[in-house]
């Protein structure tokens, strides 16, 4: 055998060794290695490893093994099977490959103990670890195909708060092409269920020269609640549930230039958020991304845009203290372009074509603080470039606003709108603005009612400086509110119906802790400059057709105020108070109230300008105030004022009044009190001092009745109030004295009276009795304290009578120095007939009466002087009347009357006005009393003195006793008696026949000295024997004794006496006649006994016959 035979054959059988041994080694040695020798090697490791069989073809370079389990303190891994196919011979290209590796039913378990140790952890030690190594590899790696087929992984750690388990099954994940020379990572295409998820896929390509990653990744149902359970700490937050879905286009490039990152037809939806830290609470029922792209570039210039088709949320809910849901909220066409460049200077815009959320409810503890019905916004733009931050929005839309003022009240707004709102930050300049705010059909209810409510309310061009803290409004307009409340003693009924009170004590405690804040911070503020204060400025503001109902309930009536048709507006208003504003007002109300006010206004100092009209024709609808108090009803009246008012440091006004038609009816519509106009012309205050000039009371009426029942109609009118408290004068207590200087000074001027009437009428007589005061006119000039009043008044009594009042006085100090002169002429005594009969007992068949009173005032002291004179006065039937006063009133007349038929009186009267006890009325009755008197019981001293006879004693003629001789001295009283019936021809004389004791001694003596005298003559005794014989049993013989004795025993008939009288009487009669008197005017009384006078003579009285 040749050698190079010999070297083929040796060459063949070490190949065919080598090849066997190869064989033997593939097929049966690695399979051992891996089932016996691994197992061993691992139990260095704490660690066991069984296969239950593998295969090694070492031709085709393919592994197989099935039921691979590697356990540690717990089963780390296991798996089906395992195929592993190689391409070895890559390895001369510099290249590992592996060209198919997949795994069937692969289990991961990975374990973390309480002691936070992992069950791979073994595999795990500092020995383990080498050193980094920053040199480049000239090997790369390939792997053509990778699967792992119905895998799982799952995690469980018991370090945690609560344990945490997860598990991902259904594992299906595929990767091709991953080779490092061609500068691909492969493709993977992921699939798996999960405890966590209930289908996760991805499905990418990945090159790694330059990077380039892009794919696909769907999550459907991931919940998180067991990540959140575990791994999320309960003392802070608390992530109950949510279950988000996932779906998601990628793209990342790098290069040496730049690193773009794109997301592309990206979607989102998380459903069942549920998340609480401590009391706050935020749940989310569902957020959904439709579409959402994502652009950026990473360079020295990044850039990056966002586009969202829409974001939805639904069933939105956080709770506090303040409990806020929304039921849905939306955004659509949303894009964010941002870029910052080399400077790291940002720029960025945002824009939102449309957000719109509903029913948005807000809530407190158990009450309702506010709902909305939706909200929707439109063309949001957001620009921030070079430090500048620019924010539009071109509407905003609220719909169906609801906010519970409390457990009975509510506020509602149907709409509000806001457009083209901007907010700008530049620098030291931060404004907002926008151009009109329109609010629509407020409403505010309490119980089921409207208490008030307005139209629109529309502001314009709105302006706010942020870093100033100023405001400013171009228009603020409201339009047609209204407000309507009861009003009484309680205040408004609105206010009260709107149940604030359940507050309170919220209130309080709330206003408790404010004051601590604001008392902390009051230190810090008072160091901010007034720069920093909120200002604001406002053009204009007005109230257009407003109505304003107020139902007055005052004792018992309810009284409706109507102010509507109301208009109110203010010009440049604004937070500087040194700044004067215009603010007018005008209303023309249903009510027939007319109303303009033009003011100027400057808070500080305080100064205000006003210039008002007011008109009204309706004045009856106030009258219902006095209802209560007056049984009376005012049927007609009319008011109209100019005025013009200046307050600064005291207040300033003119005015110029005007009353007309004023008519108040008593309880059966009749007129009581009227008068056609009160006009003042000016009325001036200044500093306590009011002044009235031009005074004029036009055609004003009085009807003054008293009924049967002796009550006066105007007192009558005067309800009388049941209910006032009895209550005790208490004293006052002492009062410093006010000063001058705060009194009130009060002036009228010019006071003029035309065609005033006063109708009285008297029911409670026998007879009815009426009379009127008519074409009463008159002026007063002053009514002041620095200077005396003087006026004059005249006026027309029943039909033709004429009455004049002039006087003179201090209005103020009546009892200082007072005159006044009363003048009546021509009154009809017949009208007065009704009062004569029912207080004198008479009927008066004619008469006149003319009265001159003059009455004087000076320190309190009255003195008057009441000449009274009656004109034919007659006296007409008499009168039964249980009223008259017992007075000789015919006497009277017939003793006052004179030959004209006239009746003058002079009647003076005096008083202290300081009295308490003083009053007119009793020193003028007791006047008449003494006239009367004086008439009555010295009829003869009263006319002496009146027709100059002296102090003469008329009353009487003396006689000597037992004579019915007029004795010398009494003869010139019979002239006398015809000078006075000759003044009075009314007048009759009356005779009283009289005698006395006198009389009747002068008779007992003369029948005792004829008794004597015949003695003496039939016996021849002397005068004292027969005496003596008359008494011859008196002790005292003594001749005076025995004649009084004598004359007991001697009886005068009293038709002796009475006789003697008449012939007295007859004397003076007769005596009379002879002078002239007729003897019709002479009447003789009965004879009647009387004192005699001075022991020497005997009466006959004097008299006038009644």
């Amino acid at each position: 055998m040749d050698k190079k035979k010999k070297i083929a054959l040796i060459t063949g059988i070490c190949v065919a060794s080598l090849l066997l041994i190869y064989t033997l080694l593939g097929f049966f040695g690695l399979p051992y290695a891996i089932k016996n020798i691994a197992p061993k090697y691992l139990k260095d490791y704490n660690a066991t490893l069984f296969v239950s069989d593998a295969k090694f073809n070492p031709f085709t370079f393919e592994l197989n093994a099935t039921n691979a389990e590697l356990n540690t303190t717990s089963p780390l891994f296991s798996t089906k099977q395992i195929d592993l196919k190689l391409k070895p011979f890559s390895i001369f290209k510099k290249l590992v490959e592996i060209d198919i590796f997949r795994l069937d039913e692969p289990k991961v378990k990975i374990a973390r103990d309480k002691k936070a140790n992992f069950n791979f952890s073994n595999f795990i030690s500092d020995d383990n670890a080498t050193s980094e190594d920053n040199s480049t590899s000239s090997v790369n790696f390939a792997l053509n195909n990778a699967k792992i087929i119905k895998g799982s992984f799952s995690y469980s750690d018991q370090n945690l708060t609560k344990p945490f388990n997860v598990s991902f099954d259904d594992i299906n994940y595929e990767l091709s092409s991953l080779n490092t020379k061609k500068n691909s990572a492969g493709s993977h295409i992921f699939d798996s269920n999960s405890s966590l998820a209930h289908k996760i896929d991805l499905n990418g390509d990945i090159k790694l020269n330059p990077l380039k990653i892009e794919g696909n990744v769907s999550i459907k149902d991931f919940s998180i609640k067991p990540v959140a359970i575990s791994f999320i700490d309960n003392d802070t937050l608390n992530l109950k549930n949510a279950i988000i879905n996932l779906k998601i286009n990628y793209a990342l490039k790098a290069d040496e230039n730049a690193t773009g990152i794109n997301l592309k037809d990206g979607f989102l939806n998380v459903k069942g958020l549920s998340l609480d830290e401590g009391a706050n609470e935020l749940s989310l029922g569902e957020l959904e991304l439709p579409k959402f792209d994502l652009v950026s570039k990473i360079a020295d210039k990044t850039e990056a845009a966002l586009n969202l088709s829409a974001i939805n949320l639904n069933d939105i809910s956080f709770k506090n203290a303040i409990t806020a849901s929304v039921k849905s909220l939306n955004l659509s066409d949303i894009s964010l372009l941002a870029n910052l460049n080399e400077k790291s200077e940002l720029n960025a815009t945002a824009k939102l074509k449309s957000i719109g959320a509903n029913a948005l409810k807000i809530d407190e503890a158990d009450r309702n603080l506010a709902n909305l019905k939706d909200i929707n916004a439109s063309n949001l733009n957001l620009n921030l470039a070079n430090n500048k931050t620019a924010l539009t929005l071109e509407k905003i839309a609220l719909n169906g606003i609801n906010a519970p003022l409390s457990k009975s009240a509510n506020a509602n707004v149907a709409s509000a709108g806001v457009t083209n709102t901007s907010f700008t930050i530049d620098g030291n300049k931060s404004l907002a603005s926008l151009d009109e705010l329109n609010v629509k059909n407020i409403e505010l209810k309490a119980k089921n009612k409207d208490i008030a409510s307005i139209a629109d309310v529309g502001v314009k061009s709105i302006s706010f400086d942020l870093l100033k803290m100023a405001l400013g409004v171009e228009n603020i307009s409201i339009n047609r509110a209204k407000f309507s409340s009861e009003l009484s003693e309680n205040g408004l009924s609105a206010v009260n119906e709107l149940g604030f009170g359940e507050q309170s004590a919220k209130a309080t405690k709330a206003a408790k802790h404010t004051k601590k804040v604001e008392k902390k911070a009051e230190n810090k503020s008072a160091s901010k400059s007034k720069e920093n204060e909120f200002k604001f400025d406002i053009k204009n503001i007005s109230v257009n057709n407003a109505d304003i109902a107020l139902t007055h309930l005052f004792e018992g009536e309810k009284i409706a105020h109507k102010f509507d048709n109301l208009f109110v507006k203010v010009v440049n208003l604004s937070s500087d108070f040194s700044k004067s504003f215009d603010a007018k007002v005008a209303m023309k109300s249903s009510q027939k109230l007319n109303l303009d006010v033009d003011s100027k206004i400057k808070i500080e100092p305080l100064d205000v300008s006003a210039k008002i009209k007011l008109n009204d024709t309706n004045l009856p609808k106030y009258f219902a105030y006095a209802k209560p108090f007056l049984e009376a009803s005012l049927a007609s009246g009319q008011m109209s004022a100019d005025a013009q008012l200046h307050y600064a440091k005291d207040i300033k006004a003119d005015a110029k009044v005007s009353i007309k038609d004023i008519r108040l009816n008593g309880k059966k519509a009749e007129k009581l009190i009227a008068f056609k106009s009160l006009d003042l012309e000016k009325i001036s205050f200044a500093k306590n001092d009011l002044a009235i000039s031009g005074v004029s009371l036009n055609s004003p009426f009085i009807k003054a009745h008293l009924s049967k029942e002796r009550k006066f109609n105007l007192s009558q009118i005067v309800k009388e109030d049941k209910n006032k408290a009895k209550t005790e004068a208490k004293p006052e207590s002492k009062k410093a004295a006010s000063k001058k200087d705060d009194e009130l000074k009060f002036s009228v001027k010019n006071f003029s009276l035309k065609n005033g009437e006063v109708d009285f009428s008297d029911a409670s007589l026998f007879m009815p009795f009426a009379t009127t005061i008519s074409k009463l006119n008159g002026k007063l000039t002053d009514i002041d304290k620095k200077r005396p009043s003087s006026g004059e008044f005249q006026g027309v009594v029943g039909k033709n009578g004429f009455a004049q009042i002039t006087a003179k006085l201090f209005p103020f100090e009546l009892k200082q120095n007072t005159d006044i002169k009363l003048d009546f002429k021509d009154i009809d005594l017949t009208d007065i007939t009704p009062y004569s009969g029912q207080f004198v007992g008479y009927k008066i068949k004619k008469g006149k009466l003319n009265l001159n009173l003059n009455y004087s005032v000076a320190d309190s002291k009255l003195n008057g002087s009441n000449f009274i004179n009656f004109d034919s006065l007659t006296l007409g039937e008499k009168v039964d009347s249980k009223d008259a006063v017992n007075l000789p009133l015919s006497l009277a007349i017939s003793i006052l009357s004179d030959q004209n038929n006239q009746i003058n009186i002079d009647l003076p009267v005096e008083g202290n006005l300081d009295d308490p006890d003083f009053k007119y009325g009793g020193v003028i009755w007791a006047a008449v009393k003494k006239l009367f008197a004086d008439i009555t019981l010295a009829p003869f001293r009263f006319l002496g003195n009146a027709l100059g006879l002296g102090s003469k004693d008329l009353s009487s003629i003396d006689f000597l006793a037992g004579s019915s001789e007029l004795i010398s001295s009494e003869a010139p009283k019979i002239a006398d008696f015809i000078k006075l019936t000759g003044s009075k021809p009314k007048m009759k004389l009356s005779i009283t026949p009289t005698y006395s004791k006198l009389d009747e001694s002068f008779y007992k003596n003369k029948k005792l000295d004829q008794k004597i005298n015949q003695i003496i003559a039939s016996s021849g005794k002397d005068y004292i024997a027969v005496l003596n014989e008359l008494v011859p049993n008196l002790k005292d013989r003594n001749e005076k004794a025995l004649r009084e004795e004598a004359l007991k025993g001697i009886e005068v008939d009293k038709a002796k006496l009475i006789e003697l009288a008449n012939e007295r009487a007859n004397a003076v009669k007769e005596a009379l006649i002879k002078a002239g008197l007729e003897a019709g005017r002479i009447n003789i009384n009965d004879a009647t006994s009387s004192e005699p006078k001075q022991n020497t003579y005997t009466s006959v009285l004097m008299g006038v016959a009644n």
